[in-house]
């Protein structure tokens, strides 16, 4: 299958052009389902497959209504389907940007609409750096403030914005829609029905193979719901556009939780509840070329290629998330430079406590100055983020964020010194061995992984994320966990025993509402 490869400029539409041979397929698949529209509403037609899918496939469709930016597509397929259509058939091509775009009041005259597409696949902040003009009015569609939005979180789909839009404007209207869509858009718009309560159900997604059919390295469905309905379901079941009838998993709200997996969720709820422990990410800098350093037969040498030589007392041995794959993490490869122990530090002392290591950051000044993250803007030079007394705790219990199963890692101090982890990983701090362990253990038990990979999406950028982490309640896991269950697993547990097991419950037990305040929020 051939994709339409768009020129250049247009790249800020997200042009990803369906097949013609995709679109007829997922019209099939809606016409074996009993969907018979008599007006379809393609919201961002392109080259216009759709529409000539649509108009092959549906016999009781009357009208075709599109919408497209680009005015050579609109071109382009007002002569194409004037070949296609039928006498009676109306067809209506506009050449208008979707977000803005008022639809006529007698749409809503149909008796089965049908709202059918694919929309861009890009982000508002992808379309951003192109500085290109086909965005959305601003608007924070997740109401999110402050460090959120600050870190990424409302960055969002133009997908996702304009399935919001489409289902404001027709969700009461009996009918059905179709779009093509990122696996990421689909999860956030379920995960977004709790507030929006749309009358909308058989929510349902149908993967494709973006490869395949787009040459795109994403993972990306069919998302399907029907309109106009008398409830308001908030779950999605998820199968194949090949396989459509065999169901692979529901995921959505139960019991007021949003989860990836209802089936295996029930299986292992009883530990979902809010961590006792505050988990923490790695140390961030977006400076790896000037931060981190190889060190190699006792030579510490930077991204640049050169050597480095600064004081001691402010370089750490660093894990990255690769480095997190057994059960006790593997030995670090490299070096950090911290330039702070807390956030909002003053860097200045560096100068009189440490003239080699303010030396080396004031001679690599304009690799810092590059850094794009709003999180720098108004702070001390050379600054980190992610910083604080849990950065430097001697034992940690981490994970990569990245990882697609969930893996838990114990690390331990080298010489005294505690083992920093970068900002792929995720990490609960200790003071004490033993409860290290015993968390290491708890945490890699089947249990705490199934409930993880039953509320975590392993097609995410970044699956484990401290929310997903935060749900996993430690007292509730400890009690449902022997301890002759760990020794099973982990039979090559040094030190700890039975004793240590039971004095660790109680503490946590006891101790619950404190824990907390060992380690307050950055």
């Amino acid at each position: 299958m051939t994709r339409i490869a768009p020129k250049r400029p247009h790249r800020e539409w997200g042009d990803f052009q369906t097949p013609l041979d995709l679109a007829m397929r997922v019209c099939a698949y809606l016409a074996e389902s009993g969907i018979a529209p008599d007006v379809v509403i393609e919201p961002t037609f392109g080259v216009g497959n759709f529409i000539s899918a649509a108009l092959q496939t549906f016999p009781t469709l009357q009208r075709v209504y599109g919408v497209e930016i680009n005015p050579d597509y609109v071109e382009r397929v007002t002569y194409s389907v004037s070949r296609d259509k039928l006498p009676h058939q109306k067809i209506e091509l506009h050449c208008d940007n979707v977000f803005t775009h008022s639809f006529p009041k007698n749409l809503y005259d149909a008796q089965h609409l049908m709202i059918i597409g694919n929309p861009p696949w890009v982000t508002n902040a992808e379309i951003g750096s192109l500085e290109a003009g086909n965005l959305p009015k601003k608007s924070n569609i997740k109401s999110l403030n402050g460090l959120d939005a600050l870190t990424g979180k409302s960055n969002f789909d133009i997908g996702e914005f304009i399935l919001i839009r489409l289902l404001d404007l027709f969700a009461h209207q009996h009918g059905t829609l179709a779009l093509l869509c990122k696996n990421s858009v689909a999860k956030n718009f379920v995960a977004s029905l709790r507030q929006r309560r749309y009358p909308i159900v058989n929510i349902r997604t149908l993967t494709i193979d973006a490869q395949r059919e787009f040459a795109a390295a994403v993972d990306a469905n069919l998302l399907v719901i029907e309109m106009g309905a008398a409830t308001n379901e908030m779950q999605c079941s998820v199968a194949s556009l090949e396989q459509p009838r065999v169901i692979q998993k529901t995921f959505g709200w139960i019991h007021d939780k949003f989860v990836s997996d209802i089936d295996v969720y029930e299986s292992c709820a009883d530990i979902d509840g809010k961590s006792s422990r505050v988990w923490r990410q790695g140390i961030k800098h977006d400076c790896a070329s000037v931060m981190e350093l190889d060190a190699d037969n006792g030579t510490l040498v930077n991204g640049l290629g050169e050597n480095v030589g600064v004081e001691e007392e402010h370089l750490y041995w660093l894990l990255k998330g690769s480095d997190l794959k057994e059960f006790l993490a593997e030995p670090p490869r490299k070096k950090v430079i911290a330039t702070q122990t807390s956030l909002g530090d003053d860097t200045t002392q560096l100068q009189y406590i440490a003239p080699k290591l303010w030396a080396y950051l004031t001679r690599n000044a304009s690799a810092f100055e590059k850094r794009k993250s709003s999180i720098y803007r108004d702070k001390p030079p050379f600054s980190m983020f992610g910083v604080g007394d849990y950065t430097f705790s001697p034992y940690k219990v981490a994970i990569c964020g990245l990882y697609k199963t969930p893996r838990f890692s114990l690390v331990l101090p080298d010489e005294q010194r505690p083992i920093l982890l970068d900002d792929t990983c995720y990490f609960l701090p200790f003071n004490h061995y033993a409860d290290a362990v015993i968390t290491t253990a708890l945490l890699n038990s089947n249990i705490a992984k199934a409930f993880l990979q039953s509320i975590a999406f392993a097609d995410s950028k970044r699956p484990f994320t401290k929310e997903i982490l935060m749900r996993v309640d430690l007292l509730r896991l400890v009690y449902q966990i022997s301890f002759s269950e760990i020794e099973r697993r982990h039979p090559s547990l040094e030190g700890i025993t039975e004793i240590d097991f039971e004095k660790y419950k109680h503490n946590l037990s006891a101790a619950v509402p404190q824990l907390h305040l060992a380690f307050p929020d950055r």
